[in-house]
């Protein structure tokens, strides 16, 4: 038994597989987003030419103060890891009476692809909320099958085995580690 491919999990087949119509549009999102860069950072990288943080610029204005933005939604707020050290934004085009966008047709990539992963924080009653808890558990049920995968390498590196097999098992469970790695921030050391 040789796992000769790692587990593909990209975000392409996500946004491929990701309902639209589960939106219902009722612009919470729209009143509450966060970046994992600072805004001086979003800054820095507009001025640089980056396209998605232009875009994110183009659309949101940060919230004056966490407070502010602890109003708009405190109970999402408060779902995001290090909330308190991260900058709120809120849409400066969404209409607070409808819940509708005046440039819906026109919005940019980063309205489109609204959640653009499971581990995506959306609001309390999101649409997407049910989906988005089976994505997740797709994928720590991934991890955890490449995790049985590696105990088995590792057992396998415990026999009488070639210098290529060694060498092949090794890889393997470096493989491996780097996947699982990529959702240490999610908790995947603990799935």
């Amino acid at each position: 038994m040789v796992y000769n491919k790692i587990m593909d999990y990209s975000n392409k087949s996500f946004l491929e597989r990701r309902p639209q119509r589960l939106c219902k549009m009722c612009g919470k999102c729209c009143r509450l987003a966060t970046t994992a860069d600072s805004y001086q950072d979003l800054l820095s990288k507009a001025d640089s030419g980056d396209e998605s943080a232009k875009e994110f610029l183009d659309t949101f204005e940060p919230y004056e103060t966490l407070e502010d933005a602890l109003k708009a939604d405190e109970i999402t707020v408060k779902n995001i890891p290090d909330w308190k050290n991260r900058t709120f934004y809120y849409c400066k085009h969404i209409n607070n009476d409808s819940n509708l966008c005046p440039k819906y047709e026109e919005r940019h990539t980063v309205c489109r692809t609204f959640p653009t992963s499971p581990w995506a924080v959306t609001p309390p009653g999101c649409g997407f909320e049910g989906w988005l808890f089976q994505e997740r558990e797709a994928h720590k049920q991934k991890i955890r099958k490449l995790k049985e995968e590696q105990i088995y390498y590792k057992a396998k590196l415990k026999t009488e085995i070639t210098k290529k097999e060694k060498n092949l098992y090794e890889k393997l469970i470096k493989q491996i580690d780097a996947r699982i790695n990529l959702y240490a921030k999610y908790g995947s050391k603990d799935w």
